[in-house]
């Protein structure tokens, strides 16, 4: 993968506005640009141009649709198209455009990472390699790389285990690993086996054969990951089944309600990470992501973890160049349902960075971001949203969730600060126990 400069100038795209006349023309320079900044690799040359023609077109050809047509969805469609517009008109502003620009080369960026891991990491094919090996080579990685690096290896180490010796079991239990690996190793041994068991189910598979793959999947996970870390396998069931077999989607998520009620928050915050990276919203700003969530999810609870995971993505991505954030700050922060869903993928996020690549100045630096181009009403939503639940979260609730063995809790959404509660009032209730069992056996 060509190297990428972080500090982009913003000259790339400054005539843009005046060189594009329409949607396609845009588009069309975008890809371009994008493309001779990373190399000029097939895979990466088809994400990115792929992802930029289809932000159009499947949008353009929407209207051709018979049920487009129906009464119900006459006023909706107008008023998507009206606000798309708007969307582009904004994209073509120089600010917008630069911002639009960074966010698609770091989508990009991480697409190549991802899937040229092999030859990055010198994997040779056909020879087995130590985890601990392995792992060694993806934190030689930058430090923003290395996290995807760790999720490729885990992903790559139970494909191998998988073939060379069947059915993995104890994959990740016992293995003398860096503790920082356990995170992402754990969310990229669940791409593998979700990508092997949904990847061998069809349309035309019955609910118990699909129901019979999701209930392998889960022992799978259980069998290997250990105390504390299931929950970053499981998530990866969203993310495969949402990205690689969009066709299984509806079946695998009713039948997952039986499999595992418990679980499904995990799977649902994969999916709102899959959102992220789909080619339906591939553009920023054109397309608004958030409000592709009430076509996901039913539930209120399944929303927000949607919505959280997606924030999760953004942010992941992102982090790099808090710009970008302010300007998605401005699309929803009075509304308190969305925001609270965004702060708690922000925070979460950063809890997982914070545990996989610990130490590192950019994590800190985005949250502690400043602008001196904030209003005061930014600032305030700035410190409401991102820097004070992050901060209270690496402050306050990654100690806690560390000692109790709980890190994988933030593949889901839920209230991180009650969460805490809970853990340490079991933990002085069993305390408590403890001592009057000690006091009693005294006593006698």
């Amino acid at each position: 993968m060509a190297n990428v400069s972080h500090n982009s100038t913003g000259r790339p795209y400054r005539d843009v506005p005046a060189r594009a006349r329409n949607l396609t023309a845009a588009m069309q320079i975008l890809s371009h640009r994008i493309q001779s900044q990373l190399g000029g690799g097939a895979q990466t040359a088809f994400f990115v141009g792929d992802g930029l023609q289809r932000a159009f077109t499947d949008g353009f050809f929407d209207a051709f649709r018979p049920q487009t047509w129906s009464p119900s969805n006459l006023a909706r469609l107008g008023a998507q198209l009206v606000n798309q517009s708007t969307r582009f008109s904004q994209l073509l502003a120089p600010k917008l455009a630069r911002l639009a620009w960074q966010e698609i080369t770091n989508k990009a960026e991480v697409f190549a990472l991802v899937r040229n891991l092999s030859s990055i990491l010198n994997l040779p094919e056909g020879e087995f390699i130590p985890l601990t090996d392995l792992v060694q080579r993806a934190y030689a990685r930058s430090p923003f790389e290395a996290l995807w690096a760790v999720e490729g290896v885990g992903h790559y180490y139970a494909d191998e285990c998988w073939k060379r010796l069947g059915t993995p079991k104890g994959l990740l239990a016992d293995v003398n690993l860096p503790a920082k690996s356990l995170l992402m190793l754990h969310a990229g041994m669940g791409l593998c086996f979700a990508d092997r068991l949904i990847g061998n189910l069809t349309t035309e598979s019955t609910p118990g054969e699909v129901r019979n793959a999701l209930e392998r999947f889960v022992a799978l996970c259980r069998d290997n990951s250990r105390q504390g870390y299931l929950g970053a396998a499981i998530e990866s069931l969203g993310i495969v089944t949402r990205d690689f077999y969009p066709d299984l989607f509806q079946p695998v998520t009713r039948q997952f309600r039986f499999v595992a009620p418990e679980l499904t928050g995990f799977y649902w915050h994969g999916i709102g990470r899959a959102i992220y990276f789909s080619r339906n919203f591939f553009v920023p700003h054109l397309f608004s992501m958030w409000s592709d969530v009430d076509h996901e999810a039913v539930t209120e609870q399944d929303r927000l973890s949607v919505l959280s995971g997606l924030t999760w993505a953004f942010t992941l991505v992102n982090m790099r160049h808090p710009e970008i954030f302010e300007t998605a700050l401005r699309s929803y922060d009075n509304d308190s349902w969305l925001g609270e869903a965004f702060s708690n993928g922000i925070c979460s996020c950063v809890l997982m960075r914070t545990d996989t690549t610990p130490d590192e100045r950019f994590v800190s630096a985005f949250h502690e971001h400043r602008s001196s181009r904030h209003t005061s009403d930014l600032a305030s939503a700035w410190e409401r949203r991102i820097s004070g639940p992050a901060s209270t979260g690496v402050r306050d609730y990654y100690p806690v969730l560390c000692r109790h063995s709980a890190l994988d809790e933030v593949f889901r959404h839920q209230n991180l600060g009650e969460l805490v509660e809970r853990l340490q009032a079991q933990f002085e209730h069993a305390s408590e126990d403890s001592s009057t069992s000690t006091a009693s056996g005294c006593c006698e």
